[in-house]
């Protein structure tokens, strides 16, 4: 594949996460820092992942690479 077309499937699969409603924990995650100012540590964990683990972040990451590694490291 070409870098266009890569470069176009990630924009509309972008576009498609962006019309997606969040999820229900997303929400209340949002419901309860709007009442108290504060996150729960079950909620940053979910959303953050394990803090004893790194994470490897570049500025040429995408995120069509980082969700199909990600799905590799699940499917092994």
């Amino acid at each position: 594949m070409n870098k266009q077309v890569i470069l176009q499937k990630q924009r509309t699969f972008e576009e498609r996460l962006q019309q997606m409603p969040p999820a229900e924990w997303v929400r209340q995650m949002i419901e309860h820092y709007r009442r108290t100012g504060t996150f729960r540590s079950q909620d940053l964990h979910r959303l953050l992942g394990d803090p004893t683990e790194g994470v490897e972040v570049g500025p040429n990451s995408s995120l069509a690479s980082h969700l199909a590694h990600s799905k590799d490291i699940a499917s092994s």
